[in-house]
């Protein structure tokens, strides 16, 4: 009897720890949009284009990046700033969590710290954002993008005592810019932009006359700044003749460069002047690839 009487004790037991209503913990959708700035503000923030395609990291808060819930997780822009998945990512309620987010999306993102762009692409990056204390109501992040590439422009004009040919660029009028390294790596948990390739890309471009103004020059070019004093070798073909100069300068991401290269005379080094700008966040002109 003692041991028939243990024999149903436990069965209540267990039947009581496998009952029909298990518990369930709680959790609610993460909500994203986005604006984008620099790293001094002119104006307001703006949102991202429509269609801009990011990746979004979310770990517990003060958790490593390699151990996070969701990585990479590939989010669109759409009305209004909203950044949008098709993923189902859900926080746990009382949970806390740290947000990253880079842009443009790659995929197959080995290094989840270390994500790969190549020369020209617009980098974007916003910095860490953490939701504390999730709740129905506390469960949306707005993150601020910058661009952690910089970006550059150049045009040629003549010096008023040029004379080694007519102030005219032609079809074979041409600049060249080399210098530029071909990728590089983005650190997503601080936002540094390194070269991680060579430096074998050249911009060039074909003369043009507009509007009356006589210029040579390039589009605007997204590149990758080194972390110290990056040599740049310009060279412009003009008349039959070739033309050099040389541009050391520290660049700084989220910047833009504009240089006026002056043709004064071929045994001359070409004068080479240049303005920093902060890089304003205008809709309309970035591109995100």
């Amino acid at each position: 009897m003692k041991i028939k009487s243990i024999y149903i004790a436990l069965l209540v037991l267990l039947n009581g720890c496998s009952g029909d209503s298990p518990v369930q913990t709680s959790m609610v959708a993460l909500r994203l949009s986005a604006t984008q700035t620099g790293i001094v503000t002119k104006g307001a923030d703006s949102a991202l284009p429509l269609g801009s395609v990011t990746g979004i990291y979310v770990t517990a808060k003060d958790a490593a990046i390699a151990a996070s819930y969701f990585g990479n997780q590939k989010y669109t822009s759409g009305a209004s700033g909203a950044l949008l998945t098709d993923a189902s990512v859900s926080l746990t309620i009382g949970s806390s969590y740290d947000i990253y987010a880079y842009a443009p999306y790659q995929a197959g993102v080995i290094t989840p710290i270390a994500v790969e762009f190549p020369h020209g692409t617009d980098v974007l990056w916003a910095p860490k954002f953490t939701i504390s204390g999730v709740s129905e109501s506390n469960n949306s992040a707005l993150l601020s993008f910058e661009h952690r590439a910089a970006q550059i422009t150049f045009k040629v004009v003549f010096a008023d005592d040029f004379n080694e040919g007519p102030k005219e660029f032609t079809s074979s009028s041409a600049i060249s810019v080399s210098g530029f390294y071909n990728k590089g790596l983005l650190d997503i948990t601080t936002g540094m932009l390194t070269p991680s390739g060579v430096t074998n890309i050249t911009l060039s471009a074909s003369g043009k006359d507009t509007a009356g103004v006589i210029t040579l020059g390039t589009d605007t070019t997204c590149f990758i700044p080194a972390t110290g004093i990056m040599p740049l070798s310009v060279v412009v073909s003009h008349g039959g003749r070739v033309y050099n100069g040389v541009i050391k300068e520290t660049f700084v991401s989220g910047h833009s460069y504009n240089y006026t290269v002056t043709i004064s005379g071929q045994l001359a080094t070409l004068g080479i002047s240049g303005v920093m700008e902060q890089w304003i966040p205008v809709s309309d002109d970035l591109i995100v690839r």
